[in-house]
């Protein structure tokens, strides 16, 4: 899994007028904010080992996780 490579495509839609090149650094940007967020999360929370599954008690515990954080 972590020395396979992998390519996604993804399409955006957007009404900032910039070339290419800053639509690609604002994406990035955002995704490495996501992608920081939910690593802290995981590490902290240990998420990923969550038992709660069934109704709101996952939202519900994702958001106190968020506010916690």
């Amino acid at each position: 899994m972590w020395n396979k490579t992998t390519t996604e495509i993804r399409l955006f839609i957007s009404s900032l007028a910039a070339d290419a090149q800053k639509h690609a650094e604002v994406i990035r940007r955002h995704w490495s904010i996501e992608n920081s967020l939910h690593w802290v999360l995981d590490i902290t929370f240990n998420e990923d080992a969550s038992g709660i599954r069934l109704g709101y008690g996952a939202e519900n515990l994702d958001l106190l996780r968020r506010l916690s954080h």
